[in-house]
């Protein structure tokens, strides 16, 4: 038996991503070189590991028992890697999901102070609702998200990266009473929401249904711009991150409606599988956690990029506060 980790990286990855296309992009090769990789990898090992199948590829019973060794083996290799070589600098390419309301903060400021720290790490954000980066992490597809949400199973890691205050906001020409509604007056007034595949509902729904919260007419939007816009003109109730509107508070456009109870802090975390860790990886959590600031809007951040922004463009949707535009499958 003579294998290479060049061949076990082709199969954990084309495993991981279920397809020879996708791993050879992940690995910077070409789909030719992962193929040839992995016909050797099953000629030293005598047996198929993946089969092809209209979903993709697909583990053999050989390839199912190798998986768990192959991802021990990489990381273990990433640690020989950072912790033993004389070069401890940080490098890679990592797909990190976010929602449209961090996109709308923090999210530049981040990217800036990475580039400034480590100039060898890249990101390429995808902003999207949580429950759909939720199930790109899942499939691989993306490498960290950071998301409403606590704990997401066991084969993830999650850590909190910070938690902002949220609010009942209404616009003042809604004329809705001074006092504290109770949970079933929400009923009265139309709401605002966003559709379930927004891992905020996700947070909040059981704390809603233990207290009784009924609505009667809703309105739904996928995009946090047009949320605010529709409140602003006086369309409902909406629940919004109060950090975000206060300008708006201040300046009369929308008001703080009370509740009986309020709703608790929203928590973000940043959540990535437990067998794609790396030192980067968690470099770029702490970073998140150092950075994250739900008040900053696009034009405030003060960190000076180190130089263009990589992969920072492409993929990014999210508008600037109070643009007419809606912004497209972007969602808290």
């Amino acid at each position: 038996m003579n294998f290479t980790f060049k061949q076990l990286e082709a199969f954990l990855f084309s495993a991981r991503l279920q397809s020879f296309s996708a791993a050879a992009v992940k690995l910077h090769t070409t789909q030719s070189a992962i193929s040839k990789r992995l016909a050797e990898l099953e000629e030293s090992l005598g047996g198929p590991l993946l089969h092809r199948s209209s979903h993709g590829l697909e583990l053999a019973q050989a390839g199912r028992e190798l998986l768990p060794l192959a991802e021990e083996a990489l990381r273990l290799w990433q640690r020989i890697e950072h912790d033993i070589s004389l070069d401890k600098t940080l490098r890679g390419n990592f797909r990190v999901g976010v929602t449209e309301l961090i996109a709308m903060t923090w999210l530049t400021r981040l990217i800036q102070l990475l580039q400034k720290l480590h100039p060898q790490v890249t990101i390429e954000p995808v902003v999207d609702a949580g429950l759909t980066l939720f199930e790109r992490l899942d499939a691989n597809k993306l490498d960290l998200t950071i998301m409403p949400g606590t704990f997401w199973g066991q084969a993830f890691e999650s850590v909190k990266v910070g938690q902002v205050d949220q609010a009942w906001i209404a616009s003042p020409r809604l004329r809705i009473p001074q006092r504290a509604l109770k949970p079933h007056e929400f009923a009265d007034y139309p709401v605002i929401e966003q559709p379930a595949g927004a891992s905020k509902n996700r947070f909040y729904e059981a704390w809603r249904a233990e207290h009784g919260f009924r609505f009667g007419k809703v309105m739904l939007t996928n995009s946090t711009t047009v949320l605010r816009e529709l409140t602003i003109s006086g369309f409902g109730i909406s629940q919004q991150a109060l950090d975000y509107v206060r300008p708006d508070i201040r300046s009369g456009l929308l008001r703080i409606v009370r509740s009986d109870p309020m709703p608790p802090p929203l928590v973000y975390s940043a959540v990535h599988r437990r067998d794609n860790a790396s030192p980067a990886l968690a470099r770029i959590v702490e970073l998140a956690v150092q950075t994250c600031d739900f008040k900053l809007r696009a034009s405030q951040h003060d960190v000076a990029p180190a130089g263009p922004a990589r992969g920072a463009g492409t993929r990014q949707r999210a508008l600037r506060p109070g643009a007419k535009k809606p912004v497209k499958a972007a969602r808290r």
